[in-house]
């Protein structure tokens, strides 16, 4: 290697350092940069890297220390301006510096353990000097008072601001100091908020908006709610805008858990009853995604099944509602049903809760629920119902069924529905017997086959009887025997509701048309025997008034008792 001449190292470096205070000052540098390159790479080639980095470290600590201590002493109103002006001079200066000395990153700094790139010594300088003076304190104490403006609505910066917390982040001070700071303000700042709004809460309006004029200003909880909403987006904005990323999460948690959380007992008890009255979905809603964010449904869950045991106990245990009261549960529960659909996003524990809470209260009379259900179907089913269609019976019938799996009396309701269904088959008063056949199926889906055995047989035994009563019909127009119009209803003991027999005499006519339908069942059905329940058949009678012949539909006991006037 060829020696250097004399002097070299001195005049390179002082070359060297002059290039630096030029290019720290925004002065052309007295040599061209590929001298200076050349003076670098001469003097790293004889071993005189390190003397190179130390008078680089120098000079970035000189000029450091001196521009930020100049800032420092600015009035506060100036600092934050300042301190942007200066890393965005500082790290352009930096980067020029960085190409002089490429060389020295290419070998010295490779070749050399424990010694940052010439880039990273640079913001290490300006690290230590923010660490070492009341810069750093002064810095966070103002950026957090800029965050704290824009939270009052006024306005701030937030080009400048955003400089300032990348600044804080390329110098590792973001999380250790500048995070920390700022999750204590935002705490205390809604904690301040939340104490003042939620000790001046007002009672809800009907057909309010739930829109706060301004923050200062009174709610109601759904205001209250819809402003908190407000907040998150304002945090979250301002993590996206100009905070560090990872902000995001902590400032929202800080956020949640003043406005929400530690309030979640008074916004519960001061709106839940009201809000769910006035179906008020949008803000249950609200409720709801606020509450559960912060890990509150069971506090929900409570106020919850308390609202549906307090609405349903006014509806029960009124005995002069009893006449409209299974409508009366139907609405409560489509209602109920809609406030889990469209507000609690069908929340499995609130269901749960939906379900318990609607069964405790519909037994809490006992027997009555189970009666009064059957009632209201009987009702559904009658022929005399032409206000629905068959779309609309089904789909009543399937909310009754839904309204049945509460009951828990429900072999009682089996025999108010046996005894119903009963009178509608033989009586001629079912509204058909397709929907009969329905009901019974929506019943066997719910319980299974043993629940809906005896009412299936009832609904088999009408269709046997049909066939029979064709058959005996074509056999007395084929033998010329018919006298009256003659039915008979073959009923299964064991199927159907227990009667006491009638010991009524009946006319002659009725009597040779059933000793017909006894000859011509057991030539069919030999070994069975029949037993005749007169009370539970119907007869047309042709009857002449003065005004003209009328007929007249009658029990049998009606019936018999005035053909004995005819006589």
């Amino acid at each position: 290697m060829t020696p250097l001449p004399a002097n070299y190292k001195t005049d390179a470096l002082a070359r060297l350092k002059s290039a630096i205070q030029a290019i720290q000052q925004s002065q052309p540098t007295p040599q061209g940069l590929e001298e200076l390159y050349r003076d670098c790479e001469g003097l790293c080639l004889h071993k005189f890297g390190s003397d190179i980095y130390a008078m680089a470290k120098a000079e970035l600590e000189a000029y450091a220390s001196q521009r930020l201590g100049e800032i420092g002493r600015q009035p506060d109103a100036s600092v934050l301006g300042l301190t942007t002006q200066f890393w965005a001079d500082y790290t352009q200066q930096l980067d020029m510096i960085k190409c002089v000395f490429l060389y020295l990153d290419r070998t010295y700094v490779l070749q050399s353990a424990n010694v940052a790139s010439l880039w990273s010594m640079g913001l290490s300088v300006v690290r230590q000097c923010l660490v070492d003076t009341d810069m750093k304190s002064k810095l966070v104490r103002l950026i957090l008072g800029e965050v704290a403006k824009e939270r009052d609505g006024k306005s701030a910066d937030q080009a400048s601001l955003q400089s300032l917390i990348q600044m804080l982040v390329d110098l590792g001070l973001y999380s250790q100091f500048f995070m920390p700071s700022l999750i204590d303000a935002t705490r205390e700042y809604y904690s301040r908020e939340s104490r003042r709004l939620v000790g001046s809460l007002v009672a809800i309006q009907p057909a309010e908006e739930p829109r706060p004029d301004t923050p200062a200003s009174a709610m109601s909880v759904p205001q209250y709610l819809a402003h908190v909403k407000l907040r998150i987006d304002e945090e979250t904005q301002r993590a996206t805008r100009y905070l560090s990323a990872n902000s995001k999460a902590p400032l929202l948690s800080v956020v949640m858990t003043q406005l929400i959380e530690k309030h979640a007992e008074r916004l519960l008890m001061a709106s839940f009853d009201t809000m769910a009255d006035a179906f008020m979905l949008a803000d249950l809603a609200n409720l709801y995604s606020l509450l559960t964010s912060v890990g509150k449904i069971e506090s929900l869950k409570r106020y919850w099944a308390t609202y549906i045991k307090k609405v349903g106990i006014l509806l029960v245990q009124v005995p002069e509602l009893d006449v409209s009261l299974v409508s009366e549960l139907l609405g409560l529960k489509r209602r109920l049903d809609d406030i889990m659909k469209s507000a609690f996003q069908s929340n499995n524990i609130l269901a749960h809760a939906l379900r318990d809470s609607f069964e405790s209260f519909v037994n809490t009379r006992r027997n009555k629920p189970a009666q009064l259900t059957a009632k209201f179907i009987d009702q559904c089913m009658r022929s005399g119902n032409k206000s629905a269609t068959d779309e609309d019976i089904d789909s009543l019938l399937d909310r009754v069924v839904v309204l049945f799996r509460f009951i828990n009396d429900k072999d009682l309701f089996e025999a108010y529905y046996k005894r119903d269904l009963a009178k509608r088959l033989l009586y001629n008063k079912s509204v058909s017997i397709d929907t009969e056949r329905s009901m019974v199926q929506k019943l066997r889906i719910e319980y299974g086959l043993g629940y809906t055995k005896r009412l299936e047989g009832m609904l088999r035994d009408m269709d046997v009887s049909s066939g029979l009563d064709g058959k005996f019909t074509n056999l007395q127009q084929a033998q010329e025997t018919r006298g009256i119009d003659f039915h008979a209803t073959i009923l299964t003991q064991a199927f159907w509701p227990t009667y006491e027999p009638l010991p009524l005499v009946i006319p002659r006519e009725v009597e040779l048309a059933q000793e017909q339908f006894i000859q011509f069942y057991n030539e069919k059905h030999n070994g069975r025997k029949l037993f005749w329940q007169p009370n539970l058949g119907t007869c047309l009678l042709k009857v002449t008034f003065d005004e003209g012949v009328k007929e007249l539909s009658l029990t049998i006991m009606q019936g018999t008792v005035l053909l004995l006037f005819s006589e």
